[in-house]
Order: structure tokens, then sequence, then C-alpha cells
């Protein structure tokens, strides 16, 4: 008898998922958030809610929208191809219809006013729960004033964040201000040299410069900054003759699971026209980091 009640609580509890699993639906919401901010999210056509996926979510640059920021970077396109979930939030308007995201002192929340960090956490726990998400694989990809965020989420809400893409992006002035940071975050910065919003080089007393953004987040994750490696160039910019992109890794000495990188694009501006090299390029750099 005990062994036959044994075994029925037992099938109760795997169908239930009372084993540590969790059921989630084949046909999830499309909008997740709430009323007062919600999120649009994509998911793959033949998506299955029994396996899980990587989590990728774009934060738009300042003025633009979630949409317009993903069909800029071609990420649509891949969703399917690369089997992930997709989530492009908005940020706050400000006085002049122009939305932002409270990145850093220099950009672009001047009054301090919004706790995004909070709100694109609560997005990340929120798919997790509605999705079936890897926790081991969640990505941002950020362009300007998202790649501010970006790498704000990945100092105060590292223990969600595997790694970051950075898009024209940089991080706070002062070092000490990226806290507190739980576990350390791989970070791929994409910088063009001829950038006049964000200047390649950063700006004194703003921000840092793209190889300098790149070095903390290399230094933070254990990496010997004193050895980068050159991966060659490869074409991401149609626009721009060549190879115009100078591909350099830091990942010598580097925590396990951690590394940093830095892609130069040569004669680059702020909003490059890029191939779908640039989608396929990042998702695939993003996948390769697991925590």
């Amino acid at each position: 008898m005990k062994n036959l009640i044994s075994l029925l609580v037992l099938a109760i509890l795997v169908g239930c998922g009372g084993t540590g699993g969790q059921d989630f639906s084949p046909d999830p919401p499309l909008v997740i958030g709430g009323d007062e901010r919600p999120a649009e999210v994509d998911i793959p056509t033949n998506y299955d809610p029994t396996l899980p996926h990587p989590l990728v979510m774009v934060l738009h640059g300042f003025g633009a929208d979630g949409f317009v920021e993903t069909a800029y970077l071609q990420l649509f396109d891949f969703v399917d191809e690369k089997q992930f979930v997709l989530i492009y939030p908005d940020g706050t308007l400000n006085d002049q219809d122009q939305r932002f995201w409270n990145g850093t002192p220099a950009c672009c929340d001047f009054n301090d006013s919004v706790d995004d960090v909070g709100y694109l956490s609560g997005l990340i726990e929120e798919a997790e729960q509605t999705y079936n998400i890897d926790p081991k694989r969640v990505y941002l990809i950020g362009h300007s004033n998202g790649g501010f965020m970006s790498f704000r989420m990945a100092c105060e809400a590292s223990e969600l964040i595997t790694a970051i893409v950075s898009l024209a992006g940089s991080t706070f002035d002062d070092p000490a201000d990226c806290a507190p940071a739980t576990a350390p975050v791989s970070v791929l910065a994409i910088h063009g040299t001829a950038d006049e919003t964000i200047p390649y080089d950063g700006r004194p007393n703003l921000y840092p410069g793209a190889v300098e953004t790149t070095e903390r987040a290399a230094t933070a994750g254990g990496c010997d900054v004193g050895s980068p490696t050159a991966e060659g160039s490869v074409d991401l910019v149609p626009g721009i003759d060549g190879a115009e992109t100078d591909k350099v890794a830091y990942s010598t000495g580097c925590d396990e699971g951690i590394d940093a990188a830095l892609w130069t694009i040569n004669d680059g501006g702020h909003i490059p026209v890029f191939s779908t090299e640039f989608a396929d390029m990042t998702t695939d750099w993003l996948f390769g980091h697991s925590r």
C-alpha cells in the first residue's frame, strides 16, 4: 500500500510540475509588463514551450522606440532561425515626447526620475515566468542611450544578465558608480570612430571612450587587459568600403565564462546602416556565453 501511495504522489507531482519543472503555455501572451509600461515580445513561430530559450532584450536609442530599434538592427529576421525570445520595451517619454532610459547621469534621465533598472529587471523576471527561458542565457542589446542602460543593468542587475552588446554607448564616468554588481557580465562594445553624438574617445567628466569602457568590463571579469587578441576585420557596413570593422577580444585570464570584446567601426557614425551580418554576428557572440 505504501508503494502504491508513493507512486500516486509521484504521478501527481510530475503532472503538475511539482518536481521542480514548470508548465508553459504553447500560446503565451506577446505583451508583458502590465498596463502602465507594456513591452512587446516576439517568439519563434514554432515556439516549443518544453524547451528553454535564450532571451534577448533590445534597448532603443534616445528618441526611438523598441519596435523601430529592433527593425533597424534586423533582429526580427533571426527569431525563428536562432530560436530565441525577443523583448523590445519602450523607454519613458520626456517633456518633448522623446523616449529615454535612465542609463547614467550623462545619458539620458537628467533628473534621475525613473527606475528603469527595476522596470527592466521586472520584465526579465516576468518573461521567465511566461516563456520557457534559460536563465543562464539572458542578453541585452542596447544602442546609444540603450547602450548606456545596458551597462547600467550589467552593473546593478548583473545577477540577471549573462552578456550585453552596446552599440555607440558607454558607461558611468566614475567606475565606483558601477555598483552593486554581484557577478561579472560579458561585454561586446561596438563603436564608430566617426560617431559625433557619442564620440569613440568619450567625453571628459561625462563618460569613457570605447577602449576604456571595454577594458573596464574586461578587468571586472578578471581578464588581462594587457593581452588583447586581434581577431581580424569584417564588413558590417556596406556603405563603407572594405572590411571596416576591426575586432579585438579580451579573453586571456578571464573568469570562467566571461570575456569582453571591442568592435571598432572605422569611419562609422552613430547610426550605421548595417547588413544582416550585424544581427547574425552579434547574436552569435551573445549566444556563445552562458552562466
